[in-house]
């Protein structure tokens, strides 16, 4: 038993899947609080609530700039809605006739899918489930009246359950709202930027010639010592960031935390200040030499490459895409086929300033996947091989390099 198998087998991380679909544990879902609600149709093809309009594709790659400093993009964008789709955002104005302790603050009905913003004031004496789900009969009948063929007997136009957002904290009401009303925008960029924005499995990277191997590696695979041949990831963005000089970004978790405050239901999650940054709990000398040097390289054009894993790679990454500079990320899990990015990241994307990376051989899981030391020691390992001479020095805690580089070589080689 290798060193690594050793840890996991003592269950060093245990790894928990987490659905979309899955309820706030712990939470009360009749009590008063402001949800944003998210509804997916069944067949997500179909498209059969509206189309986009307002926002060429031409004015869209004009208003891009040099992928450098994008300019402000058109807001014009809207969904122009089918008669089934208004039909749809009247059943959602109607539900305080049902339910008079609910609220109506915000709606968007997209194409394929819908978000809803509602604030439940009073108890409501049952579930917010029974409310979704009144909802969802009303949209059937609006089926069945407006469009008596477009479902099969006992199908639904909404998939099965539903995605909530629940509002904890100060400012986040008026980010929910944006995000509604910024939805047709974000649709009309992805399709005007489909290279950027569509999830590529298996995209090739070749890695520098100067990348070594362990001896015992180089022997088991057959590969040569010097010069690893190419690697596959899934990938979302610019993969012509890589052919540019980089360098990585690997903080150790005592150069920096984040606060950490108790979250409904249990356990601990980030502090945020009002415009929802997160709050730092402790910062070191160490970090303010890393973080100030890596911006500055990244300044000159250098791209930053990191695992995003510690505290102090996440504020290193924020701040970098905050300040619109290139950024390589590398998550531990695969992307959905509708996948893309959100707030700084959707924009930082859009403008041709990053790409996400995930190893090929790790699927995608829906929810949060907790991090394992072994996806950590391969997240590491394929950055340095990927930066090239910009790698940074890591120290692997007594783990063998022929065992790092066997988990590195696995994750990211192609699946037969």
């Amino acid at each position: 038993m290798t060193e690594l198998e050793d840890q996991k087998g003592k269950g060093y991380l245990k790894e928990t899947i987490h659905g979309m679909l899955r309820r706030c544990e712990g939470w009360d879902y009749s009590l008063p609080c402001i949800y944003m609600i998210t509804l997916v149709l069944a067949n997500r093809r179909s498209k059969v609530l509206g189309k986009v309009v307002g926002c060429s594709s031409s004015v869209i790659a004009d208003n891009i700039g040099d992928n450098r400093t994008p300019l402000p993009l058109p807001k014009s964008a809207r969904c122009e809605l089918t008669e089934l789709g208004r039909a749809v955002e009247e059943c959602w104005e109607a539900i305080p006739q049902f339910y008079p302790q609910v609220q109506i603050i915000c709606k968007q009905v997209m194409p394929d899918h819908f978000h809803g913003i509602i604030w439940v004031k009073e108890p409501l004496g049952c579930h917010l489930g029974q409310v979704i789900k009144g909802f969802k009969i009303g949209c059937n009948r609006a089926v069945r009246r407006l469009c008596p063929n477009l479902l099969a007997e006992g199908a639904g136009l909404f998939a099965e359950g539903f995605q909530d957002s629940i509002l904890f904290h100060e400012g986040q009401l008026a980010k929910m709202i944006a995000y509604l009303k910024a939805n047709p925008l974000r649709l009309a960029i992805k399709r005007a930027l489909p290279g950027l924005f569509t999830v590529v499995r298996g995209a090739r990277v070749q890695l520098s010639a100067r990348v070594q191997l362990s001896p015992i590696i180089s022997a088991i695979t057959g590969l040569p010592i010097t010069g690893l041949p190419t690697l596959h990831f899934s990938a979302i963005g610019n993969r012509a960031l890589l052919e540019r000089p980089m360098v990585q970004v690997q903080c150790s978790r005592r150069y920096f935390g984040y606060k950490r405050i108790p979250k409904p239901g249990g356990g601990m999650k980030i502090a945020r200040d009002s415009a929802w940054n997160p709050i730092a709990d402790f910062t070191s000398p160490e970090y303010e030499r890393l973080h100030g040097r890596l911006l500055a390289a990244a300044r000159h054009g250098v791209v930053l490459i990191s695992p995003c894993i510690s505290d102090g790679e996440r504020e290193i990454a924020r701040e970098a895409l905050a300040e619109g500079l290139p950024l390589v990320t590398m998550q531990n899990k695969g992307f959905s086929k509708l996948e893309k990015p959100t707030g700084r990241y959707f924009d930082a994307c859009a403008a041709g300033r990053l790409l996400m990376l995930a190893p090929v051989a790790w699927p995608y899981t829906p929810g949060h996947k907790p991090m394992a030391r072994h996806e950590a020691t391969a997240m590491n390992r394929l950055c340095q091989w990927i930066a090239g001479e910009g790698a940074a020095t890591i120290n692997y805690c007594g783990l063998a390099p022929a065992n790092i580089d066997k988990i590195a070589i696995a994750a990211a080689s192609k699946m037969p």
